[in-house]
């Protein structure tokens, strides 16, 4: 991409997926893992199981899905990508390199040499290149420092040398609105924003236009930056007494997703705001598989582990 004015970025997004001239930026946040299957149990699901779920996708008939984000460089995300590409699907992919400041060196460095080989052998398929996930957010479990910023734009550095695709860091808003997160983002190709209504104590009522007003900050912070919108969603359940969930006072309900999702999709689609809602599926083992399966970390999906739609894609309007 050659360098152009504060203006032309602005005005001209970096990325703006499309399927045959048809924009597809109302994209959607997939993890492939069915009940029993983790990442820590290194799973890798069925072909047949990511057909389905492809399928669900790309055919419901409420809400369709063309673009999905994927988090990590590893076995269970290509094993999606080779299921998209040997059935030829109509799927684009942001693929994610999974960087961590609770891996080593190594497991780290891999990540970019795999999310690097991915982009390439995949050229079809990934659409654009995420370097890491809530990694400098002050709450985040596995966040580098300020200090390891050098380090982070020798990773962007070596990625954009290395693949035709755009570059960014998803993070959440607490960490783009600091001061230090101007290096970062200059460096990046846009950027990936992290915005929960529901984690941050709003009301439903008051939940998109939170989230507006959110967006709004961070593009004014950046203002030569395309934002995208990287993860927001309401979960249809929450235990008050688990951790943070007492941060949660908006009704956690399939009714309450679906007045966010629809509200919430509406802004998306009337601004063209290119966007991964969380998520599709529910996902057992988040939170720990020894947790009750109503906490809300177990409980964004739009479709439940099982596969069968909740009331938000049931009845959704496109």
């Amino acid at each position: 991409m050659t360098k152009q004015n504060s203006k032309s970025l602005y005005s001209k997004p970096v990325f703006d997926p499309m399927i045959d001239e048809e924009w597809i930026g109302l994209g959607i946040a997939y993890g492939s893992y069915r009940d029993g299957e983790s990442p820590d149990k290194k799973s890798v699901s069925s072909e047949q199981d990511i057909l389905e779920d492809m399928t669900i996708l790309t055919t419901n008939s409420a809400v369709t899905w063309n673009l999905i984000r994927m988090y990590a460089a590893d076995p269970a995300s290509e094993q999606v990508l080779k299921t998209i590409k040997k059935h030829k699907l109509p799927v684009k992919v942001m693929q994610g390199a999974w960087l961590s400041s609770t891996q080593t060196a190594e497991q780290n460095e891999k990540q970019i040499s795999e999310v690097i080989r991915l982009a390439n052998d995949y050229k079809d398929i990934i659409v654009s290149v995420n370097l890491g996930n809530e990694i400098f957010v002050d709450w985040s479990a596995h966040k580098f420092e300020v200090s390891d910023i050098p380090k982070y734009l020798k990773w962007v550095k070596k990625v954009k040398s290395a693949v035709d695709v755009p570059v960014t860091l998803a993070d959440d808003y607490n960490f783009w609105n600091k001061p230090w997160s101007q290096e970062v983002a200059q460096a990046l190709d846009y950027i990936v924003l992290h915005a929960y209504a529901m984690w941050n104590s709003q009301a439903l009522e008051h939940a998109v236009p939170w989230t507006e007003k959110t967006y709004h900050d961070i593009k004014a912070l950046h203002p030569n930056k395309q934002v995208a919108l990287g993860e927001s969603g309401w979960a249809t359940s929450s235990v008050s007494s688990n951790g943070d969930e007492s941060l949660i006072i908006g009704e956690a309900s399939e009714k309450a997703q679906k007045i966010f999702f629809d509200a919430y999709r509406h802004w998306l689609k009337e601004n063209r705001i290119v966007s991964f809602y969380f998520e599709a599926f529910d996902e057992k083992w988040k939170g720990g598989e020894d947790m009750p399966d109503s906490i809300a970390e177990k409980n964004w999906g739009v479709f439940r582990s099982d596969r069968t739609p909740k009331l938000a894609v049931e009845v959704a309007t496109k």
